[in-house]
């Protein structure tokens, strides 16, 4: 018996609105999908037309020098749900890359799913990204955790799918001097265009839904001119955030929760509610160890990528990067759209038993012509 991993088919991809190039047309799930032998047609995000055709036609040119066949890469225009819609019931099309809201990618999931043949669909979502300052870190550098984080939550307006959204610490003066430093920075943070009136809308509407139910510490400078969003801190205690599934939602944009923890027990609790997440951050001092060892095989379960003592803004392209997680960060789990695992989406094993060689494909024959690093009965060959 002999197995190797075949291509899915065709490949549809949908590019997102905050990433006109790593997460668009010639982003990730493009080059995952064209690495492992899929076609993809690709549906460009209304908000970076422009870009999208300068990628697609590079992407175009550089298909025909490499002499790939024709049809290999497609790139579709359209404002309206129609041309997706129809892209994914299309028979021909065999799985779906996706980055982008909640409801988006579970009307995908929907569509996919209701088909003759139901077609995978590996969808990013919606993550909060919690960060857990642990007690002993939290007393020796406070002051600096909060310059980072507000480093963090502001980068590009806050419009990425690892932002900070969520901070979750002991309540005490450590956390009180920690948010009078992440106040004092934020106040002087000043306005960021975002990418799009949509998304700016969604982040007004996201830190509006907030104001019933938290305490805003703080807001950034004014804005100066359209589509700027003023960076917002706000502060509830666990049990309301236990109890309000408001609290938990998502806000895409420089906006962030800090949740204080009446004592270690109830910050473990928080932690055993939290939605799947793309990633979980522990800021720990040697004296936090015993508290993350208990915690980590929950943050386990949570999230896709756990960080200790960083910020998750910032996604290393690798062979260990995870950019995934529990729904509903993702529609799969299993899946990244980041590193070299990313091609293990669109592959599907197939078996050959008892083939001659002759009629074996070339990175099955005996004599290995493809000088491939292939498994032997478990056991790297040569």
């Amino acid at each position: 018996m002999r197995q190797r991993q075949v291509a899915l088919g065709p490949v549809a991809v949908f590019g997102a609105s905050n990433f006109p190039l790593a997460f668009s047309v010639a982003g990730g799930d493009t080059a995952s999908a064209l690495a492992a032998g899929c076609p993809v047609i690709v549906k460009a995000h209304s908000a970076h037309p422009g870009v999208s055709e300068l990628a697609g036609r590079a992407i175009a040119r550089a298909a025909e020098k490499c002499g790939l066949p024709a049809g290999v890469f497609a790139l579709l225009f359209g404002d309206g749900r129609e041309a997706g819609q129809a892209l994914v019931a299309d028979p021909r099309v065999k799985a779906v890359g996706f980055t982008g809201s909640r409801g988006g990618g579970l009307a995908l999931c929907r569509l996919a799913q209701s088909r003759p043949e139901p077609i995978p669909v590996y969808a990013e979502m919606s993550s909060t990204n919690p960060v857990f300052l642990l007690p002993a870190a939290l007393r020796a550098r406070g002051e600096a955790l909060a310059q980072g984080f507000v480093g963090s939550l502001t980068l590009g307006a806050g419009q990425f799918c690892t932002n900070p959204g969520l901070i979750i610490a002991e309540q005490g003066p450590a956390l009180d001097g920690f948010i009078a430093a992440a106040v004092a920075a934020l106040r002087q943070s000043p306005a960021q265009t975002m990418l799009t009136p949509s998304i700016f809308r969604a982040y007004q509407a996201g830190v509006d839904a907030l104001s019933g139910h938290a305490r805003q510490l703080v807001a950034g400078l004014p804005a100066t001119g359209p589509n700027q969003c003023q960076a917002q801190l706000w502060l509830a205690d666990a049990r309301d955030y236990l109890a309000n599934p408001a609290l938990r939602a998502e806000v895409f944009g420089a906006a962030a929760l800090i949740v204080q923890c009446r004592d270690a027990a109830e910050l473990r609790q928080l932690a055993e509610q939290l939605e799947g997440q793309l990633t979980a951050t522990l800021q720990l001092d040697e004296g936090d160890l015993d508290l993350a060892h208990a915690l980590l095989p929950t943050l386990e379960r949570k999230a896709g990528r756990i960080l200790v003592n960083g910020w998750p803004t910032g996604v290393e392209v690798c062979d260990a990067m995870v950019h995934g997680g529990p729904y509903p960060a993702t529609s799969d789990a299993r899946a990244t759209s980041v590193g070299t695992a990313a091609i293990q989406r669109f592959l599907r094993p197939v078996c050959y038993q008892d083939f001659p060689d002759a009629l074996l494909p070339q990175a099955l024959k005996q004599a290995n012509p493809l000088a491939l690093r292939r498994l032997l009965d478990g056991d790297r060959e040569g």
